[in-house]
């Protein structure tokens, strides 16, 4: 065997290669494109559905922060991610800094979320000195769907209050 029959046979091997994952690719979209047109394109953020929900969750109210607490400029927001799973999730979130500590803001909020009609969805979360250890969960039904309002402690203290949902209706976890 010479160097160009070696040559001859390894483009063919090649040329099946790359047409075999041409093939499967195509198969994907259309796959895709199938699935698309049966089933519809609901659970998407960029639709009115997912739209609609959003500007509903964005409404919902939820205990104000602590007194002396202050907004973070530029922090808060509403945003829809349809990119992390099957689920599309929901999120309006609130920044804000406070000097009280984290016993502090777990008081108030469990007290307050309490008389705003959420239910706690765990213990009360521990802390350890200048830490919350664990993001407090809140549940409550929303448009008759569950929804959750969850506290994070994210740095230098530096808090954040936001309200979570599933587009289509599922129970979140939190």
């Amino acid at each position: 065997m010479n160097g160009t029959d070696a040559r001859g046979r390894g483009l063919p091997k090649a040329l099946i290669a790359a047409a075999g994952a041409l093939a499967l690719a195509l198969a994907c979209g259309l796959l895709y494109g199938a699935a698309w047109l049966l089933i519809g394109a609901d659970g998407q953020c960029d639709e009115p559905k997912g739209v609609e929900r959003l500007a509903r969750i964005s409404a919902v109210a939820v205990p104000p922060p602590p007194a002396g607490a202050n907004p973070v400029p530029g922090a808060s927001g509403a945003e829809c991610m349809d990119d992390s799973g099957p689920e599309v999730w929901l999120s309006a979130a609130t920044y804000y800094t406070y000097d009280g500590g984290p016993r502090a803001v777990i008081d108030h909020y469990w007290e307050a979320a309490a008389a705003a009609g959420w239910k706690a969805a765990g213990p009360r979360p521990k802390v350890t000195p200048g830490f919350l250890l664990k993001d407090m969960c809140f549940r409550k039904e929303v448009d008759g769907k569950p929804t959750l309002l969850v506290v994070a402690y994210s740095a230098r203290n530096e808090y954040s209050v936001s309200v979570n949902a599933v587009l289509d209706g599922s129970r979140p976890d939190c």
